[in-house]
């Protein structure tokens, strides 16, 4: 269907400005995409979309560029086509090799998802767990290292786990009793909720010590110190760096770091994720804050986890939403969905074949004020 004339022209300015990072003028447009109209037209139409917010008028330029609000509008309504594009073959490829590899956990290959989707789009990713308060523990492993030290390891239904390396002092301490020790515990807290793990821990505390003295205290307090990184939020960031490669970052040190600093916090970049969803739906944030200005394209898998593409807001939509798409459903179909894999996982097909679905998108934009 063709475009209205207004919304023909801020298509062509976002993905002007998406390609070149330049603010965009009426005169480059008319050159670039041979609009029926004049130069005067074109330079009534932007400034009645910069009236409305949908572009903004750079200080150092007549152009214009996209804002907050014209990306939205861009994605909302204009981008009908292009949403269908797929991730390149290639990518498909290298991506599956990974889920195929015997020797990877369920955390190194969604860790190598998240650099693999920053190598593709230049972009910081980032991956956020959900709590572990729902889950239960499984079992509680211990492995000796050397004559002095020993690793224990903690499994949860999910299977998630967390490692905990400690001295053992060998006038005090035995392998064999830290053994036993963690013999009794595991008689005793396999099958407990996460979230009640560290009161049951306590409770038995004195027991532990009695039987097994300095080693079981030394179980327990490495036990307590996982219990609470179980407890909290999983976050990892991956390629912050690249954005240093960006116009908006390379010569504005002071917006890098900001940027920086907001990946580095959890909690600045959680209430912008995607909220839980039946539909499956990609969410879509942009901020506009002092400190960092921003889009987060983000993506559930695996209930409440999420994984997400950081950048400027002026980053390429159609690749970075096509390949979250892929990434997403290749990780809950091969190691999440209760369906039986094959061995050839997913055949890579060209473009028509593996299109990315054209879900419902929830977006929204964050402000000072909160989100709207």
């Amino acid at each position: 269907m063709k475009l209205a004339r207004k919304d023909e022209i801020l298509k062509h300015i976002v993905e002007e400005f998406i390609q070149t990072a330049q603010p965009v003028g009426s005169k480059a447009l008319l050159q670039k995409y041979n609009l029926n109209c004049s130069s005067a037209t074109i330079r009534n139409i932007m400034a009645e979309l910069e009236k409305e917010g949908m572009l903004e008028k750079t200080h150092i330029s007549s152009g214009r560029v996209p804002s907050a609000k014209g990306y939205q509008y861009y994605l909302d309504h204009l981008d009908n086509s292009s949403l269908m594009n797929t991730v390149d073959m290639e990518f498909q490829r290298e991506f599956q090799e990974v889920l195929k590899s015997k020797s990877k956990s369920v955390e190194d290959v969604v860790a190598k998802s998240c650099q693999m989707l920053s190598e593709m789009t230049n972009m910081a990713t980032v991956v956020l767990g959900s709590k572990a308060s729902d889950e239960s523990l499984v079992s509680i492993q211990l492995l000796r290292l050397t004559e002095k030290t020993a690793m224990g390891i903690f499994i949860t239904d999910s299977g998630y786990v967390e490692k905990k390396t400690f001295v053992v002092n060998s006038k005090d301490v035995t392998f064999q009793q830290l053994a036993n020790a963690i013999s009794m515990l595991n008689e005793r807290l396999a099958g407990t909720k996460i979230v009640d793990l560290e009161a049951k821990l306590k409770a038995l505390q004195p027991i532990v010590t009695k039987m097994y003295g300095t080693s079981g205290d030394v179980v327990i307090q490495a036990f307590l110190e996982s219990v609470v990184n179980f407890t909290r939020k999983r976050y990892e960031v991956y390629g912050e760096k690249k954005l240093l490669s960006l116009p908006e970052f390379s010569s504005d040190k002071e917006s890098f770091l900001n940027a920086f600093e907001a990946l580095r916090d959890p909690n600045s970049l959680e209430k912008n994720f995607s909220e839980k969803d039946d539909l499956g739906s990609v969410n879509i944030a942009f901020t506009n804050e002092n400190k960092g200005d921003f889009a987060i394209v983000s993506k559930q898998f695996n209930g409440d986890n999420s994984l997400a593409v950081v950048g400027p807001k002026r980053m390429d939509y159609k690749k970075v939403l096509s390949a979250l798409e892929y990434i997403v459903y290749m990780l809950d179909r091969y190691y999440f969905s209760s369906a039986p894999q094959s061995a050839s996982l997913v055949p890579v097909s060209p473009a028509e074949d593996i299109a990315v679905a054209k879900p419902t998108r929830k977006r929204k934009t964050t402000t000072k004020k909160g989100v709207k």
